[in-house]
């Protein structure tokens, strides 16, 4: 199939909307002692009690009705609803103030039992497997996919359009990634200077003509020789009879053109690098409706290479899809296992977009920029180290294999020159030589508060404006990234933060934020996100550690809705881990989501569930969620649904 006849969007039917069915937050604390169990009858009779009001009858307001849950079964089939209910019910949104109060300990009863109802409704279910793959390779996919197939440092991507976020926020998202005029005119370009650049290189040259004309082999015979092994490689997959001898065509009508063998050869390469068996990953669909099967090996190769390296599967892995070895459970194990703790790049390549995307952190020194006037001294060195902090760190976890909830609180760190300089941080009290390269570190006692992410200045600059902090931002990040809470937007005509300077010295951004969501409009919202930001106070808005801003004493004491206080970041880090549940589900989901490179459904719960048990029951190992994910059903199966 020529690029040119496939030009129009490629449909890949948006799955329904994930959000909320998984991740909610209860911002009130969990309780020591468990609470009482309640049973299906009694859930309604609270609901009926202190929400009929409202939500009565067919309809309800807000579009929400208490029929819709009637009946046991809903627990399974309106999954969305129950969820929305139980994140109303954690986060005191609901009842209204102005309603009929609910006592608190029939509040925590409800919340409770609501968990753990619909868990076990959606696990009874069992897990489903998703769509087949369909979907362009993102920009940084296809320059490290002609950086590994041609064997040359060259960024092919570096032209291309910027890919949007879709699915669960990452731009691997096969509802975003379509093709466009404008994408067919740059991969001709790419795909043209990636080669000129290959032929000018004997290593990247000798690698892809590995057949030469001999006595022995016809020119025509070695050129398909090397042009087949190339499709091969390039498709993910055997080529077929016909794809190749479109390919040997091309060749040919090069050769008839008057170009050499190896021009004629790489003229045909073109045509290879233009092609949609090359530019898409591609998974063919199932014959029958409704039923899962498995992906072929070579399809679960493609998924596992670029779920983890963020390019084509190299040779190894190729060879095990070749050998059918890959739909064995301990085979795909011991690749995945392989693939994480292989030295290089690869590794590094993936977390990059996942981390950088999950966190906001990728957005550092691009669409959210440093203040270079407040802050002359940050070069692009010091911006990158702030950007690769957390992906650094996130890989050495993960090949330490040490536990997800280091992510929260941790001895240890990663350092270079440039960030012990924004920081500093002096090195004596270090162990070990410091350089431009991110390394790490354990902590002493006094820099403990710059273990887990929250001690990273790449988040708390993301977090924060230009000029500098803000508890707001930072609430909804912890929220957002690390919880998973869906907040509403903020009403409309809001009042501006006062930010004259005679104000800003005169009072704290705290005391000034205090008189800001005194306006009833504003306090709603700010009453649960403005203590999370209190307690990252200590940092700037590049993330230095300090005791005072403009206008005195900084106070980092949170005290949330229910009257619970929370100490400044040591303390949000307990907080964060008396909670872990919340964050580890929250991860898991956006993990499975950018490994299976769409967006969640409702179907996918069931995973997310397994995921989360397995990870409890082997004390949250980070490499535990990689295998979880790569041997689950939706990762190892595809299914259509009309």
């Amino acid at each position: 199939m020529h690029l040119y006849t496939s030009l129009i969007p490629f449909g890949v039917v948006r799955a329904a909307a994930f959000a909320g069915l998984i991740v909610i937050i209860s911002v009130a604390r969990v309780m020591a002692e468990e609470s009482p169990r309640i049973d299906f009858s009694a859930a309604q009779k609270l609901l009926e009690t202190s929400c009929a009001d409202c939500h009565g009858g067919s309809e309800g307001e807000g579009g929400f009705s208490l029929s819709k849950i009637a009946d046991l079964s809903a627990l399974g089939t309106h999954y969305e609803e129950w969820m929305k209910l139980r994140q109303r019910l954690a986060d005191h949104s609901m009842p209204p103030n102005d309603a009929e109060p609910m006592d608190s300990a029939a509040r925590l009863q409800l919340v409770d039992w609501i968990k753990q109802a619909t868990r076990d409704a959606i696990r009874q279910q069992g897990e489903l497997a998703g769509p087949p793959l369909f979907r362009r390779m993102a920009a940084h996919e296809y320059s490290n996919t002609i950086r590994d197939l041609l064997g040359i440092h060259f960024d092919a991507g570096n032209g291309l359009p910027q890919d949007p976020a879709g699915g669960e926020g990452f731009n691997n998202a096969s509802e975003t990634l379509i093709i466009s005029p404008i994408h067919a005119e740059k991969y001709v370009e790419a795909a043209t200077a990636a080669l000129d650049y290959a032929a000018h290189d004997s290593q990247s040259r000798n690698r892809i003509l590995r057949q030469r004309p001999s006595d022995k082999l016809s020119e025509q015979e070695a050129a398909r020789r090397n042009l087949h092994e190339f499709a091969n490689r390039a498709f993910r997959r055997p080529a077929t009879d016909e794809e190749v001898a479109a390919i040997v065509l091309t060749y040919d009508e090069a050769r008839e053109s008057g170009l050499d063998f190896e021009s004629a050869c790489f003229y045909a390469l073109r045509g290879v690098l233009i092609s949609p068996n090359f530019l898409f990953l591609i998974e063919d669909a199932p014959s029958e409706p409704h039923k899962s099967v498995p992906l072929t090996n070579h399809e679960l190769a493609s998924r596992l290479s670029y779920f983890l390296w963020a390019t084509t599967p190299d040779q190894k892995l190729r060879e095990a899809a070749s050998a059918g070895k890959l739909q064995d459970p301990e085979e795909l194990r011991r690749q995945t296992m392989r693939m994480i703790q292989e030295k290089g790049t690869h590794l590094n390549d993936s977390l990059t977009h996942f981390v950088g995307q999950w966190l906001g952190t990728a957005d550092l020194g691009r669409s959210k920029q440093i203040d270079h006037e407040l802050h002359p001294s940050l070069q692009d060195q010091h911006i990158a180290a702030l950007r690769d902090q957390p992906v650094a760190a996130f890989e050495s976890m993960l090949k330490e294999n040490e536990s997800l909830l280091s992510l929260i609180d941790a001895d240890w760190t990663i350092l270079n020159n440039e960030l012990c300089e924004i920081y500093k941080i002096d090195r004596g009290k270090l162990k070990g030589e410091f350089n431009s390269r991110l390394q790490r570190y354990a902590l002493p006692d006094e820099y403990q508060y710059r273990g887990g992410i929250l001690g990273a200045g790449g988040v708390m600059a993301v977090a924060s404006y230009p000029r500098r902090s803000s508890p707001v931002l930072r609430g909804v990040w912890v929220l957002d990234k690390l919880l998973g809470v869906e907040l509403p937007p903020p009403p409309a005509n809001v009042p501006p933060l006062e930010e004259s300077k005679e104000v800003a010295q005169a009072l704290t951004l705290r005391a000034r934020l205090e008189q800001h969501r005194a306006n009833p409009s504003c306090a709603t919202c700010h009453d649960r996100i403005d203590p999370i930001g209190f307690a990252l106070e200590n940092f700037n808005e590049i993330g230095r550690w300090r005791d005072k801003d403009d206008g005195g004493k900084i106070d980092p004491l949170a005290i949330l809705p229910n009257g619970e206080q929370i100490d400044g970041q040591a303390g949000l880090k307990k907080y964060l881990l008396e909670n872990k549940e919340q964050f580890v589900r929250h991860l898991t989901q956006k993990m499975l989501g950018y490994a299976l490179a769409r967006g969640l459904q409702a179907s996918d719960v069931a995973t997310v569930e397994s995921i989360v048990e397995r990870l409890q029951a082997n004390e949250y190992r980070s490499q535990e969620l990689v295998l979880a994910i790569v041997t689950s059903e939706p990762f190892r199966h595809k299914r259509v649904t009309p």
